[in-house]
């Protein structure tokens, strides 16, 4: 990570430089909502099955294991599940972050992060892979992972027509009736490739059309988790019907109780293909009582805990001290909301100007996050390498230091555009970020109301209504509606794929935001073939640049979230990062059962 605004600030909030790489994935902030793919970013050494992308992807976390700490078998690891967050079971197609983390656990991918800080893939179904030519990656599957012992797969050998029908499947895009299905986000990051073959049982070679910079963190990423064939085909109709039997991987750990309020658990996969450190795993419904979570970590109930008051954290640091430890991070989520740019009202610049404007920023880190955040454009600060510095963004409105001008342009902007005449706006606020944050929705939306004059009105709603409302342009197309909460984890360290993704008209998910921007047309399609990761660096901040002049294009990103994750001394993990990590819980999460602080745990 590159020597920039966020590093020095959170430093100057006391946090390290080698912590600010970091998450919410131990306390489960957030839940996806937009159609936003997570995938991308550089591997330049494809000749191995073990790759260190070039420097200024990440930044090292701290962590409180040691190299020369072994890691010990045993004991249950307890954490805090978001509430009802959950689209569907086909991780393929699915887009919430909780079943990122799910699969994380149960499924493997193709290829995996070893370590995200240091931006090193590994294998997961594949234990190696080479590149014989820029057009072609032959990749060799372990011989002995298997699948759950559940049918109907019921336990048997994974290979390697296990990994061609994922990648066929993905790449067509199609349910097994033939139908054209859009919930399959990953679809155009797999369009590079022209065939795939099964050499024999343990031996794929995928051909590309073009050569592919992005194709194995493609394959690395939060949801790209290989599903059994004949689990696809038996479940493929019912994985809206969320149950743990439907959930069957080669992943460390069998998914054995699930509920949509978020209490599951899991236990170790005996035949997985290395060692698995904890007897398995449970998830608490805690997510959104804050004293209940802090009177279960304090139990020992929970091995981790995200207070969201200063005062708690600095009372508990006080009173355990030497027996817990703190790790400040960023939140996965950014904190954002959606609009369809391509009709009325929203496709009016001086409209979505004003409501850019008029989010004062500063007004809802200091209020609502008591400090703990950092200003955002539409790349975040955990993608901080390929992102422009706080000192330039504060020059594009929207960011302004001088709130009263900002607002002054923003009821110009509003009253130029007949925002008076819009009448009453709905604000569609997930509930679950309400439920957090009490009191966030009028804060929102007084913001709005003091500077834009209209009436907005907080609806409290879903995250499964608000993402429907977006796949079906409905925040825009006619309808005053926003929304505001949560958006789409940030998956990876570059953020070159899911720019192009997004914001490139030519593909399917800018179809939710339709905000056609010329020139971050031709940047994106630039970068998603350069192998140069130094100048997709700086093609990163060329698109950030004209996505903010553009209000955000569909997307107004406006913070991301500081969090303070508490952890007892006993848990043991490699990094604190702002990416789904769930798939390292296996073998690289650990309970160091000799440290005092592991007497009086539960069992």
């Amino acid at each position: 990570m590159s020597d920039n605004y966020w590093t020095r600030k959170l430093a100057r909030q006391g946090i390290s430089r080698r912590r600010v790489l970091g998450g919410a994935a131990t306390a489960g902030i957030g839940a996806a909502a937009l159609g936003l793919v997570g995938c991308g970013d550089d591997d330049d050494d494809t000749g191995s099955g073990s790759s260190t992308a070039p420097a200024g992807t990440g930044s090292p976390a701290a962590s409180p294991t040691s190299a020369a700490q072994t890691p010990q078998k045993g004991g249950v690891a307890r954490f805090v599940s978001a509430n009802n967050t959950w689209d569907t079971f086909d991780v393929d197609r699915s887009r919430f972050s909780p079943v990122a983390w799910l699969m994380g656990m149960t499924n493997l991918g193709v290829t995996q992060w070893k370590s995200f800080t240091k931006a090193e893939l590994e294998g997961g179904l594949a234990e190696k892979w080479e590149q014989p030519d820029p057009n072609t990656i032959v990749f060799t599957i372990r011989s002995n992972v298997f699948w759950h012992d559940k049918p109907p797969v019921n336990g048997r050998q994974a290979n390697a027509e296990d990994v061609a029908f994922f990648i066929n499947r993905n790449k067509n895009g199609k349910l097994l009736d033939g139908t054209d299905d859009p919930n399959f986000y990953r679809k155009s990051a797999f369009q590079n490739v022209d065939k795939v073959e099964v050499v024999d049982s343990k031996t794929v070679r995928v051909t590309f059309s073009k050569p592919d910079p992005f194709f194995l963190t493609t394959l690395a990423g939060s949801y790209a988790k290989v599903q059994a064939p004949e689990a696809v085909r038996a479940f493929e109709k019912d994985y809206a019907n969320m149950k743990a039997d439907l959930v069957i991987g080669t992943g460390a750990f069998v998914l054995k109780k699930w509920s949509a309020e978020g209490d599951s658990e899991w236990v170790r996969h005996e035949k997985f293909h290395t060692q698995v450190n904890w007897d398995g795993v449970k998830w608490l419904p805690l997510f959104t009582d804050q004293s209940a979570q802090q009177a279960a970590f304090e139990q020992k109930q929970l091995d981790a805990f995200t207070p969201t008051q200063n005062q708690v954290i600095h009372d508990l640091l006080k009173r355990y001290e030497g027996q817990i430890h703190e790790v400040k991070i960023f939140s996965g989520n950014p904190q954002a909301g959606t609009y369809y740019g391509g009709a009325a009202p929203w496709n009016n610049p001086n409209l979505i100007g004003a409501i850019f404007r008029a989010f004062d920023r500063r007004a809802i880190i200091q209020s609502l996050l008591q400090g703990k955040a950092v200003l955002s454009g539409n790349v975040p600060p955990t993608q901080a390498a390929f992102a422009i510095t706080e000192k330039e963004l504060i020059t594009y409105p929207g960011y302004l230091e001088d709130r009263a001008k900002e607002e002054a342009e923003a009821k110009k902007m509003w009253e130029a555009g007949g925002g008076p005449a819009l009448g009453d706006i709905i604000v569609d606020i997930p509930d679950i970020w309400e439920g957090l944050y009490s009191g966030g929705a009028a804060l929102i939306t007084n913001q709005l109301k003091k500077v834009l004059g209209n009436n907005f009105v907080a609806k409290i709603e879903p995250y499964a209504t608000i993402t429907g409302k977006i796949v079906k342009q409905e925040y825009g197309n006619g309808k005053n509606n926003i929304w505001f909460g949560w958006i789409t984890e940030v998956s990876d360290p570059e953020p070159t794929l899911l720019n192009y993704l997004q914001y490139n008209s030519s593909q399917p998910q800018f179809q939710q935001f339709g905000v056609k921007i010329d020139k971050v047309d031709q940047l994106t399609a630039q970068a998603v073939v350069e192998f140069d990761i130094a100048k997709r660096q700086e093609l990163s901040k060329e698109v950030m640049r004209e996505l903010i002049k553009n209000y955000g294009a569909g997307i107004p990103y406006t913070l991301v979230a500081v969090n303070s994750s508490l952890r007892w001394n006993y848990l043991k993990y490699p990094e604190a990062v702002a990416f789904v990590q769930q798939h390292q819980y296996g073998t690289q999460w650990w309970f160091d059962q000799t440290d005092p602080t592991w007497q009086g745990r539960p069992a």
